[in-house]
């Protein structure tokens, strides 16, 4: 439909720049459509906080990554902000899902498989079901409400297994720590995640103290 407007915008003669700007105004417009759903880190830290996430901050780095900084088809199209699948007992519930596809990682593998997520009505939603599956399923990250580290460890103690199959998993979200901490904790952002990085590095595995070390120096 845009190709077809500028097609005509450039075939009116004298009335052609007016329909031209016209135009060019339609497509920004498009792209401002297109990030209406997208939100800040900031805002979203702030809805967690809101809704009682046990880590706030861990909880925005978490749903940044999975989310691709709230820009992915299933945070615009379900609000689920974690990727957070339906299970049975969801299903049998009746509530709604969304199918989709995803990269999933098997043994030394990449496949994609089409899965049935949890699909949300709204931001808070999302939140209160994804505090809730942290203090069930994932009590190792729930009880460290003040240390990110030790929170990203716990997901790979849940008590159905790790939250994700991906090798890298810790070492992507230690990334997304360092890029999102500016914006939340301001120019003191590494005097706190170093200071986290103290209190934990006990008890990290040492493949997890040294992707973090390596993070912040």
């Amino acid at each position: 439909m845009e190709r077809l407007f500028l097609k005509r915008a450039r075939g009116v003669g004298a009335g052609g720049a007016l329909l031209r700007c016209c135009a060019f105004a339609l497509l920004v417009l498009f792209a401002l459509a297109g990030q209406a759903d997208a939100m800040s880190a900031r805002e979203f830290y702030r809805y967690a906080k809101k809704y009682k996430c046990p880590n706030p901050f861990a909880a925005t780095v978490h749903s940044a990554h999975e989310t691709a900084q709230w820009t992915s088809e299933l945070w615009v199209k379900a609000r689920n902000g974690a990727g957070i699948k339906a299970d049975k007992e969801w299903k049998a519930a009746r509530k709604p899902v969304y199918n989709k596809s995803s990269a999933e990682h098997v043994g030394n593998k990449t496949v994609q498989r089409v899965s049935a997520f949890r699909k949300y009505s709204s931001t808070q939603a999302f939140l209160k079901d994804y505090s809730k599956k942290i203090r069930e399923d994932y009590p190792n990250s729930a009880k460290h409400k003040d240390n990110v580290w030790l929170y990203f460890a716990g997901l790979y103690k849940g008590r159905h297994g790790k939250w994700a199959t991906d090798r890298s998993y810790y070492q992507k979200l230690v990334a997304k720590t360092v890029k999102i901490a500016p914006e939340i904790y301001g120019s003191k952002w590494k005097t706190k995640l170093r200071s986290q990085y103290r209190k934990a590095q006990k008890s990290l595995e040492a493949w997890q103290a040294q992707a973090v070390k390596k993070a912040i120096g």
